[in-house]
């Protein structure tokens, strides 16, 4: 009896070690060392809206981040590099801190995709401004190379490894050459978003500029922005989103007034 007595006290502390060790957070302040580890499973599980992510793995929550000050602050500046801004289930999305806002081209007039209906890149909008629904392609991970795949099929050149053809993609893909602070781990991957993936940054945009802000970064503000989403009805033309009042709409792929932004997957 005394010898099974004791060997469950022994079974209940190890119980309880582990699940000490499993509830630990792994969040850091700016200036740590170690955080949570990108290899772990249930590693997007951990990430809410307005998470900073930072350039060792680390994030920090925006309601605690608002507090730092001095050298807390300074770090965090330093090393932030995205806002959380999407968390739905196994898919974790943040947006680049810094975005350009001198304007640029979806694509160049001879580029192979201007006038061209690359219908696997639509995302077809409906509702009303703030309360919009999407079908087809919410995903812009790939788009650049479904424009790639277009062209190739269509028989015509392949012209998408072009950056100054796609200037709008090419911020994005390349985002590393903006944001220099990226680290190794977090230099590729950056992609333009969908239209849809930009409406779900309207709809925590507060959040995410408040964010951003306090890291020095870009804020959506009230401004247009381009997509990787061709618009179904017009060949030359592209979705853009409406940061003032979470409507979408169209431009000529050739305009160079929308702004732009980088986004990746952090899961």
């Amino acid at each position: 009896m005394k010898k099974n007595l004791f060997s469950m006290l022994v079974i209940s502390v190890l119980v309880l070690a582990f699940v000490g060790c499993a509830n630990s957070t792994g969040e850091n302040n700016a200036g740590g060392s170690t955080g949570e580890s990108t290899g772990g499973s249930s590693y997007s599980a951990k990430y809410a809206v307005g998470d900073i992510i930072l350039n060792d793995g680390s994030k920090v929550n925006y309601e605690t981040a608002k507090n730092y000050t001095g050298s807390d602050l300074d770090g965090l500046k330093s090393k932030a590099i995205a806002v959380i801004f999407k968390v739905d289930g196994g898919k974790t999305l943040g947006v680049g801190l810094k975005h350009n806002r001198s304007g640029l081209r979806w694509c160049t007039n001879d580029a192979n995709a201007y006038n061209k209906n690359i219908k696997t890149i639509q995302c077809p909008a409906s509702g009303d401004a703030g309360n919009l629904t999407f079908t087809g392609d919410t995903d812009g991970s790939d788009n650049l190379e479904q424009i790639a795949s277009f062209l190739t099929t269509a028989g015509l050149e392949n012209d998408t490894t072009d950056a100054s053809k796609y200037p709008a993609f090419y911020f994005a893909k390349n985002y590393k050459t903006t944001a220099t602070n990226l680290g190794a781990a977090y230099e590729n991957g950056w992609y333009l978003p969908t239209v849809a993936e930009l409406f779900d940054i309207w709809k925590v945009k507060a959040t995410v500029d408040a964010a951003s802000s306090l890291c020095g970064g870009s804020q959506f503000g009230d401004s247009y922005y381009w997509s990787s989403s061709q618009y179904a009805s017009i060949d030359s033309n592209a979705y853009d989103l409406n940061f003032d009042d979470g409507d979408w709409s169209y431009y000529n792929k050739l305009g160079s007034n929308n702004y732009v932004c980088a986004v990746r997957a952090f899961n």
